[in-house]
């Protein structure tokens, strides 16, 4: 599953003056119950608007009396400490072997979903729906993705129009493989064949890899002679894509994919986690070479893991760079299931830190659940713990030490929060201190340099939830603004 890095890094708020002990993981007591989601998928993000990470799941397994559900969608309502509240009469489909995403398609500044999946009676179907802002989500009747049967797909900008597209793999007849849907901006989608993927389906991923400000995609899958590839695609600006030959990548299936800036040089690395051309599972890692090609480097600890498998960058020790996540099975199968944590120490050097119950058919979701700066982890699959088709939060309680007495987090007081647009900002200390306002969706919205004192914002912002970052030549902070009108 593809997750948003810029929106884990404005969140965390890289300080480059933090040391992290080793990076820990607790599973959360008390354990909250959570639906099953073996085959299924998991995302945190604010549903409801009142800026704390909710939770939304999909898939198979157990129920709270102890019996097992065919194919089940739960939202979960967080309280803002990490406490969630499942709301069960949401009016999503529920589905198993699935696909969820959220993104804002109608700029309405809350979080619109597309899912794909099988329902509990093997139908498959992909559904579109609206959110009214309070996490209440409402089917979008007569968009094009209800001739769909299940896929994977993304959203992104593919045509430069700043609006929300989406990229569509699998589940379709009679079209190309790879099939892109247009936005006319309002959450209106058209599908627009001229794309210039063919002959592959499978997980894929859009980011810009080669720094031209545009959406590139990799797709890891099969190809139409059913041979197992991994491709890369170049966008020209307009969402028409050209096969990039020789990129570098080995062909992986069943897997997932994760890019992200791990080594500071300004371009997009990768991990790749699945299944190889021999059958094994692995995990890959990839650095970008900068002209849209990647060089494999084979002296990382990552365990292969696959059978669905899934990774993610995240900075779980707050140290300013991404650390890498994996979960999924190793070679042979159940009970072979593992979740790990590698720390990355700089330069692409990964050491593994932490480790718990990994899954099977697994999938995974990263957040600050509760407010405490520190990104947390729920898993799901199909595991050896107790229930064994189970979803299972852990806390981050990595010992992160601060050796600077004079942070930038004590210099800083954001008031009134919530507020209607109308706020402060009280800088005690620091110069050269910049201001930048990020929407949910990470678009920069608003840029201002800051003065010691107190500073006066009268903007003209829609409800929702906004990043505050500010940061100087050594330091950054990131918190989150709410606005209520």
């Amino acid at each position: 599953m593809r997750k948003s890095i810029l929106m884990a890094a404005l969140l965390l708020g890289a300080t480059p003056n933090l040391i992290s002990q080793t990076i820990q993981m607790e599973l959360a007591a008390p354990q909250p119950f959570l639906q099953g989601t073996d085959t299924g998928d998991m995302e945190f993000a604010d549903l409801d608007g009142d800026g704390d990470m909710d939770l939304i799941a999909t898939g198979s397994g157990n129920m709270s009396d102890g019996s097992t559900h065919g194919a089940l969608t739960t939202l979960y309502f967080n309280d803002g400490a990490g406490n969630f509240t499942a709301v069960n009469d949401h009016g999503i489909e529920n589905i198993r072997v699935s696909k969820i995403a959220l993104a804002n398609i109608d700029t309405d500044e809350d979080l619109d979903l597309l899912i794909s999946g099988f329902t509990s009676g093997g139908f498959a179907l992909t559904k579109l729906y609206t959110n009214d802002g309070s996490g209440n989500f409402t089917e979008v009747s007569g968009s094009p993705f209800e001739s769909l049967t299940s896929g994977y797909f993304n959203f992104g900008d593919i045509d430069g129009d700043n609006d929300l597209d989406i990229v569509f793999s699998g589940g379709h007849s009679g079209i190309e493989d790879v099939v892109k849907y247009i936005n006319d901006g309002n959450g209106n989608f058209s599908l627009d064949t001229t794309m210039g993927v063919t002959g592959i389906s499978g997980v894929l991923d859009l980011s810009d890899y080669d720094n031209d400000d545009d959406l590139d995609i990799i797709i890891s899958g099969q190809d139409s002679s059913g041979n197992i590839a991994t491709r890369l695609y170049n966008n020209d600006g307009n969402g028409d894509f050209s096969l990039a030959v020789d990129a570098g990548l080995n062909g992986i299936e069943f897997g997932d994919i994760a890019a992200a800036d791990s080594d500071g040089d300004e371009d997009l690395d990768l991990v790749i986690c699945g299944s190889n051309t021999t059958g094994d599972f692995v995990t890959e890692f990839y650095r970008n070479n900068g002209d849209s090609t990647f060089t494999q480097l084979t002296d990382v600890p990552f365990l292969g893991l696959g059978a669905g498998g899934e990774t993610s960058f995240n900075d779980f020790d707050n140290d300013g760079d991404l650390d890498v996540f994996v979960i999924g099975s190793a070679t042979g199968g159940l009970p072979n299931i593992f979740s790990h944590i590698y720390e990355n120490i700089g330069d692409n050097n990964f050491v593994l830190s932490d480790e718990f119950v990994g899954g099977y058919l697994s999938t995974h979701a990263v957040a600050d659940i509760d407010g405490d700066s520190l990104l947390d982890v729920v898993i799901g699959g199909t595991t050896t713990g107790s229930p064994v088709r189970g979803s299972f939060l852990y806390k981050n309680v990595s010992a992160v030490l601060n050796t600077n007495e004079n942070s930038i987090t004590a210099s800083v007081n954001i008031y009134p929060n919530p507020s209607r647009g109308q706020f402060n900002i009280a800088l005690d200390n620091f110069s050269n201190t910049q201001l930048s306002l990020y929407n949910i969706a990470g678009q920069l919205i608003y840029e201002e340099t800051l003065i010691l004192g107190t500073n006066n914002f009268d903007l003209n912002l829609s409800n929702g939830v906004y990043l505050v970052v500010i940061k100087n030549d050594t330091q950054q902070l990131t918190r989150k603004l709410v606005i209520r009108n």
